[in-house]
């Protein structure tokens, strides 16, 4: 009877650890398990030296990207997003959406552009609203004709994480551009860095 009962035990386990990666959307089956890590992100490919204008009508501005990134707008929470990918990031996201891969598709771009709306007491430097953040390296500068700041905002929730940002205000004072460069790690990757650059050196407001 008891070996019965352990059986029934094991049975019910099983079942119920079935139906758990179910609803987390796990497959189950052994082939379908493997598919899940047949896509995985490259090594980042150098920034091509020409350029091309990413143009956003809707907020009147443009700015220079590496001829081999692409862009994609997104828009959540009001914000609205320009993300920034490097030829690695394209294949990653190509790959997760042929193959379906759970945990990865639409993977985030560690170089963006945020716009998002600005107010009377809108400031350039964020608010630090938890105990394990800091801002480092602030320093004050102008982009596309405008008052602006550059600094390394870094949390440490879930091991570090390093946003280098420039923010400014557009000149009819409407909206607030934040430039991040990010990384899982205590410094940016010198590509994120050089792209960052380029944005926000060639960035201009247009009419």
């Amino acid at each position: 009877m008891n070996k019965i009962n352990e059986v029934n035990m094991k049975k019910t386990s099983v079942i119920s650890l079935i139906f758990c990666l179910t609803i987390l959307g796990v497959e189950s089956l052994p082939i379908q398990a493997q598919n899940r890590l047949v896509c995985k992100r490259g090594a980042f490919v150098n920034p091509a030296r020409e350029s091309k204008k990413i143009r956003n009508p809707d907020f009147g501005f443009v700015f220079d990207i590496p001829a081999n990134y692409t862009s994609e707008t997104s828009r959540s929470d009001n914000i609205t997003h320009v993300l920034l990918y490097n030829p690695n990031e394209q294949e990653l996201n190509a790959c997760c959406k042929k193959y379906r891969q759970i945990g990865c598709d639409g993977y985030p771009s560690l170089v963006s552009v945020s716009i998002e709306q600005a107010k009377s007491d809108t400031r350039l430097l964020p608010e630090l609203s938890r105990a394990d953040e800091r801002l480092e390296n602030i320093k004050p500068t102008t982009i596309a004709n405008q008052k602006a700041v550059v600094y390394v905002k870094k949390s440490t929730t879930n091991g570090v994480n390093t946003f280098l940002t420039a923010s400014f205000i557009a000149p009819n004072t409407k909206y607030k551009i934040t430039v991040v460069a990010f990384s899982y790690k205590d410094t940016i990757n010198p590509i994120d860095e050089r792209v960052f650059q380029r944005v926000i050196s060639s960035f201009a407001f247009v009419k």
